[in-house]
């Protein structure tokens, strides 16, 4: 009887345990954009966060760009594939700066391989779209987040709306 009662007690504590990592693994997550597994025939194939995302945004920029955390999430399908590049900034004025002065930048460099930019709107959300390497770009801001789809014109308004609503 003596070793049945030990042995619920340290089961007890086991549960508790767990109960209580959880609970705190929780606590510490910051609010993020939820992924879906699959948009439009498009499966959620790789998810890259934390630092190794924030490396690839550096990578993709050239620099290090000042940012709270980012992701980035590639989905593919057939003859089809998208990706989508989020970074959380410290504060909703800097993504507006930081949106502002990419999209001003890539709209003034000679160098810049996109063209044909439009301002649409979806949900009240303003969206800056173009062309560039053979894909759609979309690149809009929600908080403190900012968004860069890059998808074939056929599937980034799927993409954008399972983002934006």
């Amino acid at each position: 009887m003596g070793r049945e009662l030990a042995m619920l007690h340290n089961m007890r504590k086991r549960i508790i345990f767990i109960v209580f990592s959880f609970f705190l693994l929780g606590c510490n997550q910051s609010p993020s954009p939820v992924f879906q597994e699959e948009i439009r025939g498009l499966k959620l194939v790789q998810l890259i966060t934390g630092k190794d995302a924030l490396h690839a945004i550096n990578q993709l920029h050239g620099k290090k760009i000042n940012v709270a955390s980012g992701m980035v999430a590639f989905y593919q399908g057939e003859g089809e594939k998208a990706t989508v590049w989020v970074s959380e900034s410290f504060s909703t004025d800097d993504a507006i700066r930081q949106t502002e002065i990419m999209i001003e930048k890539m709209r003034s460099s000679k160098r810049s391989p996109f063209s044909d930019y439009e301002e649409i709107g979806q949900g009240g959300v303003k969206i800056y779209s173009f062309k560039g390497m053979g894909q759609k770009h979309y690149i809009f801001r929600i908080s403190k987040s900012l968004y860069w789809i890059t998808a074939n014109p056929g599937t980034i308004d799927e993409v954008c709306k399972s983002i934006a609503g």
